[in-house]
C-alpha cells in the first residue's frame, strides 16, 4: 500500500472531467505530462534505493504507471476517445494500490 495526497488523487479524478471538454485538450496534455514527470522522479528515487531491496515492488509498479500515463498522453495527442477509458484503468490502479494520506500525521 502506498500513500497519495488528496490533491494528487483529486487531480487524477478531475482529469477525466477535463477530457470531456475538447477545449481543454492542451490542459489535459500538460496535466498528464506533469504526472509523468512526477512518476519519473519517484521512479529514480525508488531505483536509487534499490540497493536496499525492492521494497513493496515500487520500481515495477511506478514503471507500470508511467507506461499507462504515456499511453494516455499519446491517445490525448491523437485526439482519441480511448484516452478516457485508459484513464479509468489508471484510476482503478491508483485506487487499488494506494491509500489517501492522513489529514494529520
Amino acid at each position: 500500500m502506498f500513500i497519495i495526497s488528496k490533491e494528487a488523487m483529486e487531480g487524477v479524478m478531475s482529469l477525466k472531467d477535463k477530457m470531456a471538454d475538447p477545449q481543454k485538450k492542451a490542459e489535459c496534455i500538460a496535466d498528464v505530462e506533469n504526472m509523468i514527470e512526477t512518476k519519473e522522479s519517484l521512479l529514480a528515487r525508488a531505483e536509487w534505493g534499490s540497493c536496499c531491496g525492492n521494497i513493496c515492488n515500487l520500481v515495477p509498479r511506478i514503471d507500470n504507471e508511467i507506461q499507462m500515463l504515456r499511453s494516455i498522453l499519446g491517445l490525448l495527442r491523437e485526439g482519441s476517445t480511448q484516452a478516457a477509458s485508459l484513464l479509468d484503468d489508471y484510476v482503478a490502479l491508483v485506487q487499488e494500490g494506494y491509500r489517501p494520506e492522513p489529514d494529520h500525521w
